[in-house]
């Protein structure tokens, strides 16, 4: 799969830009940033690919570098609770993977690319 410019495409370059800003600009104050970071991943390259907000837990998928995915579980309303963190490998992520979310991570792909 290629990306052509289309307007899913410019809309996902758009979200992702605007989700990386919030969680992972130099000063943000973003749970999520600090979590990443005190388990040792760079966020520098990061993309926040989902975010499903529960009751009282938040659960986001990140592209890591371009290289790799974290599935991240923070609670919110135990802050002494340890947030789980599970590295996937992209081609596990892959498979059966929708055809717009293998979109939406081509694009944060070609951001990853353009940032380095």
């Amino acid at each position: 799969m290629r990306l052509i410019g289309s307007k899913l495409e410019q809309d996902y370059r758009e979200e992702l830009k605007a989700s990386r800003a919030f969680h992972f600009s130099a000063n943000s104050q973003s749970r999520l940033k600090e979590v990443l970071q005190s388990a040792g991943y760079s966020v520098g390259n990061a993309f926040v690919l989902h975010c499903t907000p529960d009751q009282s837990e938040d659960f986001y998928t990140v592209l890591i570098e371009g290289a790799f995915l974290a599935a991240v579980r923070i609670d919110r309303s135990d802050a002494g609770d340890t947030p789980s963190i599970k590295r996937y490998e992209l081609r596990d992520y892959l498979r059966g993977l929708s055809r717009v979310y293998q979109v939406q991570l081509l694009v944060a792909q070609d951001l990853v690319k353009a940032i380095s």
